[in-house]
């Protein structure tokens, strides 16, 4: 097929000026050609430069959070520092009401709550070295509080049951006038004048003085009892119990259900006694025992008859 030839004309407005132009089928194909090359490739350097765009503002994007998260990181691993540093305070209470509670320390070894673990786990994806100290530091504090609320609940339990002892242990003392004028132990009986044992503790008082419960219970014996005279016996329970002689009046029945420092009755001097006076004893487990070894107050508000320089004449 024969080469054709195009021409494209143009001429001007005023139809003076001509310009001619001789195309073959052939150049007009590399024309046609080197327009969907140039748009192509116009195309593609415009997709490169939008993306490279794109991308760039994600990269500032990402940088900016990344720069916010790292921040809100170092700001919370504060927070946690200053809570641990709480912890550490509340372990020195701890010390503290243990050894009030009668219990023993917390080893530091227990304290310091350790957890095991391979160091071959494999790491499932990438992770910022202040999140992973942030994360062990909250995990460490966990178990650490854990630990301080099971020893707090150890503390709780034994002072409940210390407080429960002690309502139920004689550390008052009976009267709160009057002078100790006898104490515990082998002394001349005041009738005979021969050596006996005195099973309790005489405290002189006025007649009427109130005489009160040393600890809570349930009284088991209330009347007239042969030397005692008028006399009261309170179960404590634990084994202890406590006695009351020589009453002037008995405010409390048998069954009846005392607390610490209720008013049981008055002093007096019935029964094998020469003066008004409360006559105490404790025993435990049946067997009588020092009462001033139970008593917690200062034993020096009381004055002795033998401080005074008079000698025992109570029973």
């Amino acid at each position: 097929m024969p080469n054709r030839s195009f021409k494209l004309i143009y001429l001007s407005h005023d139809l003076t000026k001509k310009i001619e132009w001789s195309l073959t089928k052939k150049k007009v194909k590399w024309a046609v050609a080197a327009v969907v090359c140039v748009f192509v490739l116009f195309n593609i350097g415009v997709g490169v430069t939008v993306s490279k765009i794109v991308s760039t503002k994600k990269t500032e994007v990402l940088a900016q959070e990344n720069h916010l998260l790292r921040e809100n990181v170092a700001n919370f691993d504060l927070r946690l520092h200053e809570a641990a540093e709480r912890m550490s305070y509340l372990a020195e209470s701890d010390n503290m009401l243990r050894l009030m509670a009668d219990l023993p320390l917390l080893e530091a070894d227990v304290r310091n709550v350790g957890v095991g673990g391979s160091v071959t786990d494999p790491i499932l994806m990438p992770t910022i070295p202040e999140v992973n100290k942030v994360s062990w530091t909250l995990d460490k504090l966990e178990r650490e509080i854990e630990l301080q609320r099971a020893s707090f609940e150890e503390i709780n339990e034994k002072f409940q049951a210390d407080a429960a002892l002690l309502e139920h242990m004689p550390t008052l003392r009976p009267v709160d006038t009057g002078y100790m004028s006898s104490f515990f132990g082998v002394r001349p009986d005041p009738f005979t004048k021969k050596l006996t044992r005195h099973c309790g503790l005489d405290y002189s008082a006025p007649r009427g003085t109130p005489v009160k419960a040393t600890a809570g219970g349930k009284v088991v014996y209330a009347g007239v009892y042969y030397n005692y005279g008028k006399f009261i016996v309170i179960d404590h329970g634990q084994g202890y119990e406590t006695a009351y002689g020589h009453l002037n009046k008995v405010n409390v029945k048998k069954g009846q259900t005392v607390f610490k420092g209720d008013i049981i009755g008055q002093v007096g001097s019935t029964g094998r006694s020469t003066a008004p006076h409360l006559h105490y004893e404790v025993r435990i487990n049946g067997v009588a025992v020092n009462p001033i070894n139970y008593v917690f107050d200062e034993s020096e508000r009381f004055p002795t008859l033998a401080a005074s320089g008079n000698g025992s004449r109570h029973n």
